[in-house]
């Protein structure tokens, strides 16, 4: 089984599940978190298990888990009484940290200390990333409210997908975005760069998956062991 940790809220995981079907995916969602049915020791052994779309599943069937968000939401906890809502989603967090960190099994992208699914970068970080790889950045144009955008217009997208590269064609680019998501220590990226192809706009590690040959890539990714 393929895990999506995601809010049931997200249309975007939803498509995704209805994709690969119930029978392959599910959403691991804070309700989840929050039931009964939870066995984790570390190291993980046969008898850890996990409640998935509400169903409790033994960990040996996990294959392969792609996590599509930051962090749990206080807001999400509708359940919980509002004063304790930020305490709780802390708490969830800390254990879904831990969670995923231990797994065996591939994590897409794999959680850092401040962030469930990769770096959570800034733009300026991204650009700082790039800079070190000699890979030439846009200029960024600061406003007065202390947030800076980047000089965008429309750009040309490459998805990195474990070694492999969607989108724009020129070798030269899906090398930058390899260098850049190796860098960044994650397994799917996306990487805009200017239309004249030489400049890095900025990245996400959190793609659209809407192209049908990066999601297969996503899964077939999933379901090959680390």
């Amino acid at each position: 089984m393929i895990v999506v940790v995601a809010s049931i809220h997200d249309a975007r995981a939803l498509r995704i599940v209805a994709e690969w079907g119930s029978k392959s995916a599910a959403v691991l969602s804070a309700e989840d978190l929050c039931m009964p049915g939870w066995v984790f020791r570390v190291p993980i052994d046969p008898h850890t298990t996990a409640v998935i779309g509400g169903q409790k599943i033994p960990g040996e069937r996990i294959s392969g888990i792609l996590t599509l968000r930051p962090c749990i939401f206080p807001e999400e906890l509708q359940d919980t009484q509002a004063a304790h809502r930020t305490y709780v989603a802390a708490e969830l967090n800390a254990f879904l940290l831990a969670w995923l960190t231990a797994q065996s099994s591939r994590v897409v992208n794999r959680p850092t200390a401040c962030c469930l699914a990769g770096p959570n970068w800034r733009p300026e970080q991204w650009t700082q990333a790039a800079a070190r790889l000699d890979i030439p950045a846009r200029t960024w144009r600061h406003i007065p409210s202390h947030n800076c955008i980047p000089n965008d217009g429309e750009t040309l997208e490459v998805i990195t997908v474990g070694e492999q590269c969607f989108g724009c064609g020129d070798s030269g680019l899906r090398e930058k975005s390899l260098k850049l998501a190796q860098a960044a220590g994650v397994e799917l990226l996306s990487v805009r760069f200017s239309v004249d192809r030489t400049r890095f706009v900025s990245a996400s590690a959190w793609p659209s998956l809407t192209d049908p040959a990066v999601l297969e890539a996503v899964r077939q990714r999933l379901e090959t062991p680390r």
